[in-house]
């Protein structure tokens, strides 16, 4: 193992990787204190394109010449306790927040909110526990997705999480494991570089204490 991850604060390194795969990171000691981050970044971004015609309100057309949606959605499926906080708060902001169901939205998401299992200091990755589809979804069809972490889920390496993967894939074969390091980019076509093809245009990960 590298000197660099042989250091005791992980959440330092985490933090530097997932800055160079152009996540933004914030700190806070909980999720409540997030909450009002959370929501200026759904306020604040371009209003979400619609990628295929949808029987809703529609506002001026993007820069790609694509209709807009008026009405702001999050996505935040499976986020537990969390969640009565946070549709509070969408609601006195005038955010729909949906937790499930995300088939009926797939013409747009503006944020996607999802809990990392664990974090990867080595590459600054999260790794997301996507069994159900509507998390699957909510970290792919999003324009931002939003990650939240604690600092104690950090592992130094991929191979130091070994035992636990082997475990969860033990119990049910049929799980599903993403991981995320960044917005999705890709280069496939002509060699140009392209970002939110496969996933979202942001990554903004929530770095929780604990």
């Amino acid at each position: 193992m590298s000197q660099e991850l042989n250091q005791s604060n992980l959440a330092e390194v985490y933090k530097e990787k997932a800055t160079a795969t152009a996540c933004q990171v914030a700190e806070f000691k909980t999720f409540e204190e997030a909450i009002p981050h959370i929501i200026s970044l759904i306020k604040n971004k371009p209003a979400c394109e619609l990628l295929y015609e949808e029987d809703v309100e529609k506002g001026p057309l993007s820069p790609n010449g694509v209709p807009t949606r008026t009405e702001r959605i999050v996505a935040a499926p499976e986020i537990g306790a969390y969640y009565e906080a946070f549709k509070k708060a969408c609601d006195e902001n005038g955010i729909k927040c949906i937790d499930k169901g995300l088939r009926n939205h797939l013409a747009g998401i503006d944020l996607g909110i999802a809990l990392a299992e664990k974090g990867i200091a080595q590459s600054g990755t999260c790794m997301v526990n996507t069994s159900k589809e509507d998390t699957r979804l909510a970290t792919m069809i999003c324009e931002y997705a939003v990650l939240v972490l604690k600092k104690s889920d950090i592992m130094p390496t991929v191979v130091s999480m070994a035992d636990e993967l082997r475990n969860f894939m033990a119990n049910n074969p049929t799980n599903y494991i993403t991981f995320l390091s960044g917005p999705s980019r890709t280069a496939d076509i002509e060699r140009v570089a392209a970002i939110g093809v496969h996933g979202s245009l942001e990554m903004h990960i929530v770095l929780l204490e604990g």
